[in-house]
């Protein structure tokens, strides 16, 4: 799970665990990313899944950060 900083010509900016920065992840197609891209509009603050698999990197899900500590 990585933290959605801000979507950039649909491609997902991500904060990683050591708060790096990962952006090489594309936006899904289709309902899912409409899902994540309204939610961010909205100025939610999300966490986003990804997957790795033979090289390749996908967004599978989303959910809404929780709210503090």
């Amino acid at each position: 799970e990585f933290t959605l900083l801000n979507i950039d010509d649909d491609f997902l900016n991500l904060m990683t665990a050591d708060g790096g920065n990962k952006d090489d992840v594309k936006l899904p197609e289709g309902e899912l990313g409409d899902k994540i891209q309204a939610e961010f509009d909205d100025g939610k603050e999300l966490l986003v899944t990804i997957i790795a698999a033979m090289g390749e990197e996908a967004c599978i899900s989303f959910k809404e950060a929780p709210k503090g500590n």
